[in-house]
Parts: C-alpha cells; structure tokens; sequence
C-alpha cells in the first residue's frame, strides 16, 4: 500500500518550506485571499493540517495522514506543472503553491563542498 516513511520524506522534499515558514505565511493576510481569487488553491483547513503533519515525526502519522499527504503530492505536481498562463493570476499561482509549503522564489540552497586540506 504505502510505507510511511517513504510518504514522509517524499513529502518534506516536494515542500520547501519548514513548518514555521509555513505557520508564518498562513498567519499572513495573503494566504486567504489566495483561496478565494483562484480556483486551484487549496484550503486554508487543507493548508492547516499539512501545517500539523509537517510538525510530526514519520512515527506519529496516522494511515488519514498518509492518505492525505498522497493528495497534497498530488497537489503540488498538479500546480507545478498547470503554472498560470494569465499575467494577473500569476501571483495567485505563486501563493497556492506557497500554501502548500513550497515557495518558488526561495532559492535552494546548495551544500557548501568542504575543502580538502593535504
């Protein structure tokens, strides 16, 4: 069926946001506004719980969390890929993403090679 722990981190490596920069931009007035000018945004109530399974060890999800995080996947690939074509919605594109924990101007950072000293 599926394994927790796979569910899990596939789940912290499709967001790019931690639980409190999530917790931080759902707080905004932004994020609500989101919901209601485009179609595709998810929930505040969805937005929420993701908000809750991010703050749990792969240990405490629940089978209802795993189903969940399979449609938040799900989610985030359908908005990756539909970006929004119309100039105006582009923004409202942008914060659905974020509302489901991943920002697409944060930059990834990369992981400093470490120098080799002989």
């Amino acid at each position: 069926m599926f394994s927790k722990e796979r569910l899990h981190n596939e789940l912290l490596q499709s967001t790019n946001m931690t639980a409190v920069e999530l917790r931080a931009w759902l707080r905004t007035d932004i994020a609500p506004i989101t919901v209601a000018n485009y179609k595709d945004a998810p929930s505040l109530d969805q937005s929420n719980r993701l908000l809750m399974i991010l703050m749990k060890s792969t240990d405490e999800l629940t089978k209802t969390d795993c189903f969940f995080i399979q449609s938040i996947l799900q989610r985030i690939k359908y908005l990756k890929n539909n970006r929004s074509t119309d100039h105006y919605a582009r923004l409202d594109w942008e914060n659905s993403l974020r509302n489901l924990g991943y920002d697409i101007k944060k930059q990834v950072k990369s992981s400093k090679k470490a120098k080799a000293f002989y």
